[in-house]
């Protein structure tokens, strides 16, 4: 299991999900649960009832509830000069929604909306640095752009996080940090919106083709081959909103 106490500038270090009420809290915990064998730390009133999924200890996603919110995923970028990173953001065609807010001692956090219309979050880390483990089992292993207009898309996260922008063959572009591929961008499936979509890294995609509808999802795209992997979609039966899981594997560099 790989630790994390720091995450390089322009890296996703975290991710969470809001729901609109503790009922849909409490199920989404269970399905996700049942997914990936997640522990939680229960958050108060205090926090929003902001919660920590952990996988053997290490935090791998929090899950709040927040009126009227529908379930869909949130990437946050780390950044050491938060303010700096929004002004870059504004400067390369996005649009500030919340400006950098203290999280108590945790860190400050900020939002925008990118120039394809997806929402992004920005992370300076304090007491907290994100994701405690990442490319294992139960744990986040990439990140998907989605969007009309994924050379855009690129050019504005190139530009934003310092790091480079490549396109294999075909319509595929990458992120990467150095060697390291961390990110795609891709065209908008039919149906949804653009967005940041975290892919976490399962034992076995056939357990996942069994869970899903046990526990009230359904398997949109059962297994598709993607560099180093394969992955399947399906819908979570809280509120519908599409996940994506890849098979455990090389990581693909």
């Amino acid at each position: 299991m790989t630790t994390f106490t720091s995450h390089e500038d322009g890296m996703p270090c975290w991710v969470d999900v809001m729901v609109d009420s503790e009922e849909q809290h409490h199920d989404l915990r269970a399905f996700l649960s049942a997914l990936f064998d997640w522990t939680w730390t229960l958050g108060g009133p205090e926090m929003g009832y902001y919660s920590i999924a952990s996988m053997n200890d290490a935090p791998v996603m929090g899950l709040g509830r927040n009126e009227g919110a529908k379930g869909t995923a949130t990437t946050y970028l780390t950044t050491s000069d938060i303010d700096a990173a929004v002004q870059r953001g504004i400067e390369l065609g996005a649009t500030s929604v919340m400006p950098a807010t203290p999280v108590m001692d945790l860190g400050h956090m900020a939002m925008m909306i990118d120039p394809t219309g997806a929402s992004v979050g920005l992370w300076q880390p304090g007491t907290f640095h994100g994701f405690g483990v990442q490319y294992e089992e139960n744990a986040p292993g990439w990140f998907d752009h989605v969007s009309s207009d994924p050379q855009r898309a690129g050019e504005f996260y190139a530009g934003l996080t310092g790091h480079q922008l490549n396109s294999l063959e075909g319509d595929m572009r990458i992120l990467q940090n150095g060697e390291q591929w961390f990110a795609s961008l891709s065209n908008l499936p039919a149906g949804e919106g653009p967005q940041w979509k975290p892919i976490f890294v399962v034992d076995s995609l056939e357990r996942i083709h069994e869970v899903v509808p046990r526990h009230g999802g359904a398997i949109l795209l059962a297994e598709m081959p993607v560099p180093g992997s394969a992955i399947c979609v399906f819908t979570e039966p809280v509120n519908g909103t599409s996940m994506t899981v890849m098979r455990g594997g090389q990581h693909p560099d």
